[in-house]
């Protein structure tokens, strides 16, 4: 007897925390649950099924709204399946939200969760739409400097809500009302207070707002509402006037009934579609119309309407109004109209804006034409600027102040700007910034608006493995580690705060793998780049949420995670796994160091061995590593115009490799520059493939780390597919000339051994998952203490 006492508790004290609060759970002792979970519960990432008991514990002991936000953090993480949102859609019950609960049970029954019926049978018919009626206007206004509600000012702490989820194009939006419901359930746990869509969005988003917001009285969400817009001249329109004018006003007339909860509209490619019943206009502060505009556009509406100008019913161009400018503002002047006409209400407006239009002039920003001119008279041989459109930084403007109410007018106006530190040039080059150059920008930008509020309607920077643009104060466009993200990203929101601006609105919600950068998009395959994460890429890697493979590896140099791997090597001094997911080739290696590896890709290369020829070279010891590429592979050249100092890198379009040598992978994110003064602002290049050592933390990840080293002389490595050249994984196609190529594998050579061939299946569907990065936690900690 004595022996299996303490056999019990020696299996008491041996259990996981995990394994306790299940036990705990059975017995009924909720808070004994919650205090054996706690540590979980704290952490970045805490496991599924931490969340799930911890949920129902929270919801059993009467504590709806933290059980709230934890089963919020499930749902908005596709994580639970349909016994995380049984759970949501209970406590949603318990809070007295029978739309939102009906949704997630609903969605719940839909995945098998059987329990959730019965609770539908018991729940209350859905209340019928109620009858549009005019209303009062809502009691927002842009003046002095900032937003007001009532007579309480109000600064925005906002989340852009991008909402394509891997695998999906911009338009391809969630169709499920719980999904957004628990992205705003979470966005308002961290303190945000406002929100901001591109475009009009599915009905379930606007049903999902209605009921925060109506369960959140003290705290909604405020919505900046994105009235968008393509180029005319993308869509085969002349000109921004006549069809093109009536098809962008139409557009915003749509939104604004859909705010109402008054609209119907078809399917149609690139838009949302259904019935829109849910009338979220009280909580909607501001209508944002339009894109970054391309100046080139700008420029070329200016030229062809000398002299346009505009006076409505609420709005009117200032004599100094540019002609695109007065175009701009009679669409806010006839949206603004429609709304009051149809609902008898109105609301703040503004445009987008960016730094590339902005009204203030860089001497460092020269312009094509300039910077020919002074090059060419210093002997560089430079070819002149290429005819047809030229994306310019600094020759066209877009000045909010030249929009203004007419006497007497209850609209109010404010400037909304996406403002990121690392461009476009000027904000890492002009001297007169530095230093704190983020922030003296946005000194200077206020200082120019005067009185009208000033939003910064975009801010963040990427956690990605790849840079896109170096700034001088190390505030670049990738190159970070989520937890430096989340400290950067940070200091971007004590400028914007400690300048008293009208708020700012963090960028973005999650990573969205459907986007592409300058630098890496050329070697991607186009069309494909929802079905797998170039992790290189900074615009794929902006979120609160990341978006990573499902079941990923974490980098920690342990064997744990390899066990079901199959060894592609195995003998008495090394062994050699590799795995492939959609972000990473990985690889786990134990033998002499350093490592040395040859990959084969594609036909051609260099001979190393009798029928092999390698596209790459990996080297790795236990203080960092390589990754070179054969030269005729590479896809850049080293030229120059013809003087020391001019050299830049050369894309050369699709390569096949020669027979050597390997050459570093080399970028240059910075190209030369010559400001108006002749001043020279040098390149900046660094190797892609220079390989460095670290560790993913516990529940997050940090891209920079290539390898890990572990105790017992395992060696775990990721390269992200963009390194090898794969133009796209989910389908075997590598980078190759004339177009990509489709390869069964890729060849692998341990000098001394046999080649080695790995290979991965395809997909059609990206196995993801979402969790929330330290971002998110970082801006909870500054956002909550506020209204």
């Amino acid at each position: 007897m004595r022996t299996l006492s303490l056999l019990l508790l020696l299996g008491l004290a041996l259990a996981t925390p995990l394994e306790d609060a299940r036990r705990l759970y059975a017995q009924g002792d909720m808070a004994g649950v919650l205090a054996r979970l706690d540590p979980f519960l704290k952490g970045y990432d805490p496991p599924e099924e931490a969340l799930l008991l911890a949920g129902f514990a929270q919801y059993r002991l009467g504590r709806p709204e933290e059980a709230l936000f934890t089963f919020s953090r499930l749902v908005g993480t596709s994580k639970g399946g349909g016994e995380a949102l049984y759970g949501f859609g209970l406590v949603l019950r318990a809070l007295g939200d029978w739309e939102g609960a009906r949704s997630a049970l609903d969605w719940a029954l839909r995945q098998g969760y059987r329990d959730a019926e019965e609770i539908l049978k018991g729940m209350p018919p859905p209340p019928a739409p109620t009858p549009k009626a005019r209303k009062n206007p809502p009691p927002f206004r842009a003046e002095k400097a900032r937003f007001w509600i009532g007579e309480k000012p109000f600064q925005v702490r906002g989340v852009n809500l991008g909402v394509a989820l891997p695998g999906r194009f911009p338009a391809e939006f969630p169709g499920e009302e719980a999904l957004y419901r628990a992205w705003l359930e979470l966005l308002s746990a961290m303190g945000a207070n406002a929100i901001r869509t591109y475009t009009l969005l599915p009905p379930a988003f606007y049903r999902a707002l209605l009921g925060h917001n109506r369960l959140h009285k003290d705290r909604p969400l405020y919505l900046f509402q994105g009235v968008w817009t393509e180029l005319p001249e993308e869509e085969g329109y002349e000109d921004w006037e006549g069809p093109f004018l009536e098809k962008f006003l139409l557009e915003g007339r749509e939104v604004l009934d859909a705010l109402h909860g008054n609209l119907s509209r078809p399917p149609r490619p690139g838009h949302a579609h259904g019935d829109y019943t849910a009338d979220v206009s009280p909580w909607v502060m501001g209508l944002l119309v339009g894109r970054e505009f391309e100046p080139y556009s700008v420029e070329a509406y200016n030229r062809r309407h000398p002299g346009r100008t505009y006076r409505g019913r609420f709005l009117e161009a200032s004599p100094k109004a540019s002609p695109f400018e007065a175009y701009l503002a009679e669409v806010l002047d006839r949206l603004a109209t429609y709304e009051q006409e149809a609902y008898g209400t109105l609301r703040p407006m503004g445009f987008v804006n960016w730094p590339t239009l902005d009204p203030l002039r860089w001497e460092s920003e020269a312009s094509h034409p300039e910077e020919y001119v002074i090059r060419r008279a210093r002997g560089e041989k430079v070819e002149p600027p290429r005819p047809g459109p030229l994306h310019e930084e600094d020759t066209v403007t877009l000045d909010p102040t030249h929009l203004r109410p007419v006497p007497g007018s209850p609209v109010s106006l404010f400037a909304a700007y996406h403002v990121y530190p690392y461009y476009p040039d000027f904000l890492v080059n002009e001297r007169d910034l530095a230093p704190n150059r983020y922030r003296n920008y946005l000194a200077r930008l206020k200082a120019h608006h005067g009185e009208m509020p000033l939003l910064i309607a975009e801010f963040g920077l990427p956690s990605s493995r790849g840079i896109a643009h170096f700034h001088p104060e190390g505030l670049h466009h990738g190159g970070h580690s989520e937890s430096e993200q989340a400290e950067k990203v940070l200091t971007l929101w004590q400028d914007i705060a400690s300048l008293d601006l009208a708020g700012g609105m963090v960028f973005a919600l999650m990573d969205e793998w459907f986007k592409r950068n300058w630098l890496f998009m050329e070697w991607e395959v186009p069309g494909r780049n929802p079905f797998w994460h170039n992790i290189l890429d900074p615009e794929e890697n902006y979120g609160l949420l990341a978006a990573t493979a499902r079941e990923a590896f974490r980098l920690d140099g342990k064997a744990g995670e390899w066990e079901g791997i199959p060894f592609l090597l195995q003998g008495d001094a090394r062994f050699l796994k590799a795995h492939a997911d959609p972000e990473y080739l990985w690889l786990l290696y134990r033998g002499p160091l350093p490592l040395r590896l040859y990959l084969d890709t594609v036909p051609g290369g260099v001979a190393v061995t009798e029928g092999f020829g390698a596209e790459f070279f990996l080297e790795v010891n236990a203080e960092g590593g390589r990754l070179l590429v054969e030269k005729g592979y590479y896809p850049f050249q080293e030229l120059d115009h013809g003087l020391p100092g001019t050299e830049y890198l050369h894309f050369r379009g699709a390569t096949r490799p020669g027979s050597g040598p390997f050459v570093p992978f080399l970028l240059e994110p910075n190209r030369r520059r010559t400001g108006r003064d002749g001043t020279d602002y040098p390149r900046i290049v660094y190797e892609l493939g220079q390989l460095r050592r670290g560790l993913d933390p516990e529940g997050a990840r940090d891209p920079m780390a290539d390898f890990a080293l572990g105790e017992d002389g395992l060696l775990e490595i990721r390269i992200p597919w963009g390194m090898l050249l794969i133009a796209d994984p989910s389908q075997r196609l590598v980078w190759y000339a004339p177009e990509p190529l489709s390869i069964g594998g890729i060849g692998l050579w341990l000098p001394g051994t046999p080649p080695l061939t790995f290979t991965w299946p395809t997909w059609e569907e990206p196995a993801f998952t979402l969790r929330l990065k330290p971002l998110y936690f970082r801006l909870r900690e500054s956002w909550r203490g506020g209204p």
